[in-house]
């Protein structure tokens, strides 16, 4: 890093259309149709979002309770992914994306019985 220009690793969801087709049930849940105070909705997001509607109550206790378990899975994972991209580590913040892409994954499985 030099003494003015800064090296930074970062993580970035390409499209967001992709990630309302892919979780539509957590999309709905977390943001409904709008969301527009939330600037941007990628996948880290999202992850964060469900863990806060849970933690927060702001979804309903019957819904909110199948998802606790994976919700602060999906967490722990997100800030995982922030802490291996801060270390400057992207080989391991890679492999933690899939993780955090299959509790999503997950996560969708569940909001889809609501």
């Amino acid at each position: 890093m030099g003494k003015l220009l800064q090296i930074r690793v970062s993580a970035s969801t390409f499209s967001e259309d992709e990630v309302a087709k892919t979780w539509p049930a957590l999309w709905k849940l977390v943001w409904g149709e709008g969301g527009d105070a939330i600037p941007r909705k990628g996948v880290m997001e999202l992850a964060q979002a469900v863990f806060d509607a849970v933690r927060a109550g702001l979804i309903p206790k019957e819904q909110r309770e199948p998802l606790r378990e994976r919700a602060e899975e999906a967490e722990a994972l997100r800030f995982k992914v922030q802490d291996a991209l801060a270390a400057r580590q992207p080989a391991e913040a890679d492999t933690l994306s899939y993780e955090l892409e299959g509790c999503l994954d997950a996560l969708e499985d569940i909001a889809r019985n609501f």
